[in-house]
């Protein structure tokens, strides 16, 4: 973790126990000086607040596909070209499974999908 300067890092919280976790990884992203946005999927807005995210990753914190606030930036699009890397930490098995079958139901696996960066995924199940 020695060249994250200036790095733009797409975190993808999903929705397991180790979600918690994601709140120390945003941490040390930014100490180390990279920009970190973050996607909270569904069930993971149950493990950790968009609260303690934003206030970590001093960015906001997408949440929905459909985001009636913002109807004329398709998010998806905008997130997949902003990034240097996509992080999905942690992933779940569903989230998993989603993604190798090439479904996109949410943010998270529309912005995967559109993607061309490398994409992490740190799973955390059983």
């Amino acid at each position: 973790m020695n060249n994250l300067e200036d790095k733009k890092i797409l975190l993808i919280i999903c929705g397991g126990i180790a979600a918690y976790k994601s709140l120390e990884i945003i941490r040390l992203f930014k100490k180390k000086g990279a920009f970190v946005k973050t996607i909270l999927s569904k069930n993971a807005n149950k493990f950790v607040t968009p609260l303690s995210i934003a206030s970590l990753s001093q960015e906001k914190v997408y949440l929905d596909l459909f985001d009636h606030n913002n109807e004329a930036e398709m998010d998806h699009i905008s997130l997949s070209r902003w990034s240097d890397l996509i992080l999905i930490a942690p992933i779940t098995a569903n989230t998993i499974s989603k993604l190798s079958y090439g479904m996109s139901d949410d943010l998270a696996s529309t912005v995967v999908l559109a993607s061309d960066k490398n994409v992490f995924l740190a799973p955390a199940m059983n």
